[in-house]
């Protein structure tokens, strides 16, 4: 039993100093150059990648900042329009799910109250995203401009 032993540390021993011989030997630092500041530039932009100096970013940032702002004001002054149409147009419905309802007795429910088009097509999508396991009891206020994400998520939270 002994000698099997021996020779299995022999063995460890001897791949140990291969190992330890062969990153000595073949190291692969010592053969790459340090590259200038101008030849990465160069390196890069034949990458296709655009380098600036750090006066031409800030100048760049301050744009976008600028040009996000003005849009941002766009889209509120948008958004505040299209929010009021919404609310005109839209149902509400306080649902109320009692225990023994099913996602399709849920879905039936909110296509006869105009909060939904398709029952069908809400069940597969409590199906599919696994909604249908999470519903949870109590009364829920939806309303028809609500998704069908956003309707799954009031019901199951």
């Amino acid at each position: 039993m002994k000698q099997p032993i021996r020779f299995f540390a022999l063995g460890l021993l001897t791949a140990g100093i291969i190992c330890l011989v062969a990153f000595y030997l073949f190291d692969a630092n010592q053969e790459k150059p340090e590259l200038s500041t101008k030849e990465m530039v160069k390196k890069v932009e034949s990458e296709g990648y655009h380098v600036l100096t750090e006066s031409e970013y800030i100048s760049v940032s301050v744009q976008s900042d600028e040009a996000d702002t003005d849009s941002n004001d766009n889209n509120n002054e948008q958004n505040s329009r299209s929010d009021d149409t919404t609310e005109n147009n839209s149902e509400t419905y306080t649902l109320t799910v009692e225990s023994g309802m099913t996602p399709s007795n849920i879905s039936e429910t909110l296509a006869q109250n105009n909060i939904i088009d398709d029952a069908d097509e809400f069940t597969q999508y409590m199906e599919n995203e696994g909604y249908s396991k999470l519903v949870q009891l109590g009364e829920f206020k939806l309303t028809s401009a609500m998704s069908r994400h956003d309707i799954a998520e009031v019901i199951t939270n």
